[in-house]
């Protein structure tokens, strides 16, 4: 991983760029990635990001209908799609890379030139509308969303990315206009590539598409809460589930925060893998549930700690002991060495796997730049890993897994959680 070659150049516009050429790929991924999400967004906007993120789809002033746009791609046997999270939202074509110049035109055109038409817009209406109720059908989809209302409460962060039936309903032609007015501007765009391209030709070509993004200053979203769960508890009862997910866990760390590689190797060891300490207890040993993971996620001010599990419903109460049974242990004894020179290597081979395609170069270097305004090679990431030592790791679990800092979430049949709640 020691050679990461990377050219990083900010236009006299503001714009930001980013080339990361690979002569031994044939393939090449444009992407643009917009600093805004859902948390951005004020409690009548809730879901405008991702409903935006749709129609930009839906027609542009040089290709006027989803089709022309779709096709333009698939002509050249290109991967188009864009996604939307809590901070940002991306758009990208990947294609061989001799095609690169033909897809960078596509993904600068619906950003630049989009339409928005009114019967596109109460057409997709409904789309969105669909895909909220299929999420909410779906538990281990639905209980995140339960998770993060536990966590931040009525703060953005605590609410879905998708929005709701109600203010999906109430978006106007006039509200997309005005949030891309507000916030796809040169201060919140990065536009990166990466694959077998030539990057002083990549610069210019950037350069000349994206020259009519208007100029603006980087926007922040609101803060998050302090780092105490909004709500120690949150239960939503579903008859008709043959099966109890729950979701339990603490305040995290943030992307700016040093603890941060410490507190991911710590989520490895409790719940990263078939060989983790939850992994064992909870599914190998009591056979209660057939999934159970922990993860540490990152904001630029907040983060989650979280391990879930869906779990046979008779044997929930027994399954969330067992989690936070595993939370004490790993705060009152030391992981071994042999536990976190596995969790180091899993860190490691994740890494390399995930860099292995141009679409992840291009996510790995913008997300970074984006939320830390710096790109750190694989090679220091490592780095900053392989220095986490077993007291790091006792220290970020104590620090963290505080009795007083836990709250959970449960999906299921029962009418009452008082007994769940009891055990937190």
């Amino acid at each position: 991983m020691s050679k990461f070659p990377l050219i990083k150049k900010t236009l006299p516009s503001g714009l930001r760029t980013i080339i990361l050429p690979r002569s031994e790929m044939a393939s090449a991924t444009i992407m643009v990635l917009i600093g805004v999400g859902s948390r951005y967004e004020t409690p009548r906007q809730g879901g405008l990001s991702h409903f935006l993120e749709h129609m930009f789809f839906k027609g542009t002033t040089n290709r006027p209908t989803t089709k022309e746009i779709s096709e333009a791609v698939d002509n050249i046997g290109g991967e188009f799609n864009a996604f939307t999270s809590q901070e940002y939202t991306g758009y990208y074509v990947k294609v061989a890379s001799e095609y690169l110049d033909k897809g960078a035109e596509v993904v600068a055109d619906i950003l630049l030139n989009p339409l928005f038409p009114e019967e596109e817009i109460e057409r997709e209406r409904g789309v969105i509308q669909e895909e909220i109720k299929m999420y909410t059908d779906m538990p281990m989809r639905h209980i995140q969303h339960l998770w993060e209302s536990a966590l931040f409460g009525d703060n953005p962060l605590g609410r879905r990315i998708d929005g709701t039936k109600e203010t999906v309903s109430a978006f106007k032609r006039k509200d997309f206009l005005s949030y891309v007015k507000s916030h796809y501007h040169t201060g919140n765009a990065i536009v990166v590539v990466a694959g077998n391209v030539d990057a002083k030709k990549t610069q210019a070509m950037i350069q000349q598409l994206f020259a009519p993004l208007a100029d603006g200053a980087e926007t922040a979203p609101k803060a998050a809460p302090k780092k105490t769960p909004a709500k120690r508890f949150v239960h939503e009862y579903r008859k008709t589930l043959d099966q109890t997910h729950l979701m339990v866990g603490v305040p995290g760390v943030s992307e700016n925060d040093p603890r941060k590689y410490a507190a991911g190797l710590l989520a490895a060891i409790l719940g990263g893998g078939m060989s983790s300490r939850l992994f064992l207890s909870v599914r190998e040993r009591n056979g209660l549930a057939y999934m159970v993971r922990t993860s540490s996620e990152t904001y630029t001010d907040a983060g989650s700690f979280v391990t879930q599990s869906g779990v046979r419903t008779e044997k929930a109460k027994e399954a969330l002991a067992l989690i936070l049974k595993e939370y004490d242990r790993v705060m009152e004894e030391p992981v071994t060495k042999e536990e976190l020179d596995k969790v180091k290597k899993m860190a490691r081979g994740s890494l390399v796997l995930d860099l292995e395609e141009t679409n992840a170069l291009a996510l790995f270097s913008s997300i970074q730049d984006l939320t830390e305004h710096a790109i750190k090679t694989p090679d220091q990431i490592m780095k900053e890993i392989n220095r986490v030592t077993i007291q790091d790791i006792q220290d970020v679990a104590r620090e963290l897994l505080r009795h007083d800092k836990r709250a959970a979430a449960l999906l299921g049949p029962q009418k009452s959680s008082v007994v769940f709640e009891k055990l937190l």
